[in-house]
């Protein structure tokens, strides 16, 4: 039974998407809630999770007060009339005044608003100021570089800076995201990686190999766009120019098999539909390989440098080989290497990935070091369990002591 925080204190958590949600986002929110007191904090989002909308096949719901915000009338049409600067403004005070509303009237004690929406960082931050409360902003991904257009840049710039320096407290998912930030405005993020679930007989090595004597499944599991595309196209002609019919790439995706064709996802490639979350570690453990990529190419270059894939702590504890493809600046291809807990060819080749493959196929040594330390790692950097102690040690200064206690 989760227990009260006996100084009362509580925090409202801002996130475009939350728990039940497929987005990773969401999935490393929920496991870093749960089992946290629900009346030590409350969920709120642009998007309306009642009841009744939740998808099933994703996170499980958690059992604290959900709010979604009302629209800001009058915000699209000022787009329309080519006002959109304006219109971003009005909807950050919009958005602002219903947060603080919230705050004051449940008496909160802090604010947290995460990355992903143009608007949640800066209207949470601006409710803290207005309700004289606690701001801690998370960051999942690169709030400055994630927009294209122009004006949404301008507006993200000029905020980021008044939200940073004026938070009581960041967090990054990890040390290149980190490293940016606190290079960016001269302070030391708190990082806390993309939680997993904790560790049970998937975190053991299988030494079985192969899993399908007849086939060898290169497995990716989440949604693929154009953080990824180049990546798994070189993938596919990998495979064709091995000329092993055996290998094929299953792809567990919510994204549909003919918008991955139009990008040329196509050939030794088998598609299946996007898993339940409850389903999603059975499925790793079974792979032979598992592919974790980010693009060469892409609109975001420093989105990608400074990414961490929510399925990460997933792959380490599966006990299953992992082939990483990525960018040599990128913490992907840092991680893995630094850590020696993944194959990782950080070269735009086919050729490369091809050779990598066939190193995994036939050196069993090499996979069962690459596994052993892929587990060490899950275990020491990824533990739902440390990242929630993480998160509430934040707190701490507040009051004096922990914000909520966990589950017993």
């Amino acid at each position: 039974m989760a227990l009260r925080n006996q100084h009362g204190v509580k925090f409202a958590l801002i996130s475009h998407v939350l728990p039940p949600s497929e987005s990773g986002q969401a999935v490393a929110l929920y496991r870093l809630l749960r089992g946290l007191d629900p009346h030590c904090y409350c969920l709120m989002s642009r998007e309306n999770y009642t009841p009744k909308i939740g998808k099933e096949d994703a996170s499980p719901r958690l059992n604290a007060s959900y709010y979604h915000f009302a629209p800001t009338f009058g915000a699209n049409y000022l787009r329309r009339l080519g006002l959109s600067g304006v219109g971003n403004w009005l909807q950050t005070i919009h958005r602002a005044r219903q947060i603080s509303r919230i705050v004051r009237r449940e008496r909160f004690g802090a604010i947290v608003s995460c990355s992903g929406d143009l608007f949640d960082l800066p209207a949470g931050y601006l409710a803290s100021r207005w309700a004289k409360v606690r701001f801690y902003a998370y960051l999942f991904d690169d709030y400055l570089h994630q927009w294209i257009e122009p004006l949404e840049q301008c507006f993200a710039k000029k905020w980021e800076k008044i939200l940073i320096e004026g938070a009581t407290g960041v967090i990054a998912p990890n040390e290149f995201l980190a490293e940016a930030y606190g290079h960016r405005y001269g302070m030391k993020p708190t990082v806390i990686h993309n939680p997993c679930e904790e560790f049970g007989n998937g975190s053991r090595y299988n030494e079985t190999w192969s899993i399908h004597p007849r086939e060898i499944k290169i497995v990716y599991t989440g949604a693929i766009y154009h953080a990824h595309f180049d990546a798994f196209r070189n993938l596919l002609v990998a495979l064709r120019e091995m000329k092993q019919p055996e290998i094929k790439l299953h792809l567990y995706t919510s994204q549909s098999p003919f918008d991955l064709e139009r990008q040329n996802i196509q050939g030794p490639v088998v598609f299946f539909p996007h898993l339940p979350v409850s389903k999603v570690a059975q499925v790793q453990q079974q792979a032979d390989i598992l592919f974790l990529a980010l693009a060469f190419h892409s609109p975001f270059p420093e989105v990608i440098k400074t990414s961490a894939p929510g399925k990460m702590g997933e792959y380490l504890a599966s006990g299953r080989p992992v082939l990483v493809h990525a960018p040599s600046d990128s913490f992907l291809s840092w991680y893995f290497k630094e850590n020696g807990c993944g194959l990782v060819v950080e070269r735009d080749e086919p050729a490369a990935l091809g050779h990598a493959i066939e190193r995994l196929l036939q050196e069993g040594a090499l996979r069962e070091t690459l596994v052993r330390n892929a587990i060490r790692c899950a275990k020491r950097d990824f533990s739902s369990t440390k990242a929630q102690t993480d998160f509430l040690r934040l707190f701490q200064p507040m009051m004096g002591g922990e914000i909520c206690a966990s589950s017993s």
